[in-house]
């Protein structure tokens, strides 16, 4: 409920101060674990994909933001839950395991914070993916969130899981399935 209500503020708001440009929404299964794989290029992002996304999404956040009292509330009351970048998380991991499968759309900045690069990603999209079968739409956005400038958004076909099958999640294969999903994700944001 509150997730709709922030939702639909977001857009009234926004509309007349952005100019969007959103391609491939298609791409998004209407039901089923998914996982929505974006470049991260401001703190904007997340309200941005979750705008034009009519499901529900499920953001993992870097855990610093749990901290702030009010903010920390507000992101888990929306559906966010915290990572912590330093280590490896087994609760998030746990958590994002158990929300795929739920069946429902996650959303993961594999580039792990703020940034024009897209040589230095994290492999949770891989693991999670292989993991759990879900496949991963790859999210490009670009411009430069001022003022009565242009947004754009596009969202990718599908990146199945199952020619993946019957190999051994290893680093090998995560490197492998990265360097697809991320590759796709940097086209799709030069566009």
């Amino acid at each position: 409920m509150l997730y709709r209500f922030a939702r639909r503020l977001i857009i009234i708001l926004s509309r007349p101060f952005f100019r969007f440009e959103v391609t491939g929404r298609e791409h998004i299964p209407k039901a089923g674990a998914v996982i929505l794989c974006c470049n991260h290029i401001h703190l904007l992002d997340c309200l941005l994909l979750a705008v034009f996304v009519k499901r529900q999404v499920f953001f993992m956040a870097k855990i610093e933001l749990f901290r702030v009292p009010l903010l920390g509330r507000l992101l888990r009351r929306l559906g966010a839950f915290p990572v912590d970048r330093g280590t490896t998380d087994l609760k998030a991991y746990r958590h994002t395991m158990e929300l795929l499968k739920n069946e429902k759309a996650l959303g993961i900045f594999s580039q792990g914070t703020r940034t024009q690069d897209f040589d230095n990603v994290k492999g949770g999209v891989g693991v999670f993916a292989l993991k759990s079968g879900a496949p991963v739409v790859p999210v490009g956005i670009s411009g430069t969130y001022r003022i009565f400038s242009k947004m754009r958004l596009r969202f990718g076909p599908p990146i199945s899981m199952e020619q993946y099958q019957g190999r051994k999640v290893k680093s090998d294969l995560i490197e492998e399935v990265m360097a697809d999903v991320m590759g796709k994700v940097s086209a799709l944001a030069k566009c």
